[in-house]
């Protein structure tokens, strides 16, 4: 599904717009002139979501629906560099399913008891701050944004024509956002991370599920924003 000139989504599950497995997360493929990067991974559930050369994996957490699929994007892709917060890097790398609360995900019945999230030991940490230019003006630069979940990560795009967030988990049209009972989801640093989001410049929001906003989408970073300013927590989607 072509959302922009650069921007691809390539899967998007039951959460979504059902184009892949259920599980899925929405998936974007980012190209430029030169290279080209995956936004998420997906679950893993039905192999790799894409089979074309791609130069860049970046997760925007550890979570099964986001990176879960990282691994055999890896295998089928031998040149891909695996990106991720640092503090999801070892629960990735090892498949560590406390830590990434595929635990907690089997008991309340998101996943199935059968789903095993597979180790991706070529996982990086990827740097706040940290750009990748794909070429033509199209450069992805990483935002660490934690809250939702330890080494969650936004990554904010620009072009020669628009600016984008592709925001994972972290915050979704309307403001709202994906607050857990986990162990390393943490109100006061969602506060500030949700803080931060609203002085970027954004015209297209690309969240990790639901709907997507192609115009005027800053307005969904600073609604965000102005209801934690009153002391209060968005409404959540989870």
């Amino acid at each position: 599904m072509r959302l922009t000139d650069h921007v691809t989504l390539v899967a998007s599950g039951a959460a979504g717009f059902d184009l892949t497995d259920p599980l899925d997360c929405h998936v974007y493929l980012v190209q430029g002139s030169r290279n080209s990067a995956l936004i998420d991974a997906g679950a893993g559930r039905s192999g790799p979501v894409v089979t074309r050369a791609v130069d860049h994996l970046l997760l925007t957490h550890g979570h099964a629906d986001h990176a879960g699929g990282a691994a055999a994007l890896a295998e089928h892709l031998p040149g891909l560099r695996v990106r991720a917060g640092a503090a999801a890097v070892k629960w990735i790398a090892t498949g560590d399913e406390q830590g990434l609360s595929v635990d907690k995900g089997k008991a309340a019945g998101v996943y199935p008891q059968s789903y095993t999230f597979t180790p991706c030991p070529r996982v990086e940490p990827i740097a706040d701050g940290e750009e990748i230019d794909l070429g033509g003006g199209v450069v992805l630069r990483a935002v660490a944004t934690p809250g939702h979940a330890d080494g969650h990560v936004c990554y904010h795009l620009r072009t020669p024509g628009y600016r984008a967030l592709f925001s994972g988990d972290c915050v979704f049209t309307g403001g709202r956002i994906s607050l857990q009972n986990l162990h390393d989801c943490r109100v006061p640093e969602y506060a500030a991370s949700l803080t931060l989001l609203a002085e970027l410049d954004v015209d297209a929001l690309f969240p990790g599920h639901h709907e997507v906003s192609l115009a005027r989408a800053g307005r969904h970073l600073v609604a965000a924003r102005d209801t934690v300013a009153r002391g209060l927590l968005p409404r959540s989607t989870t």
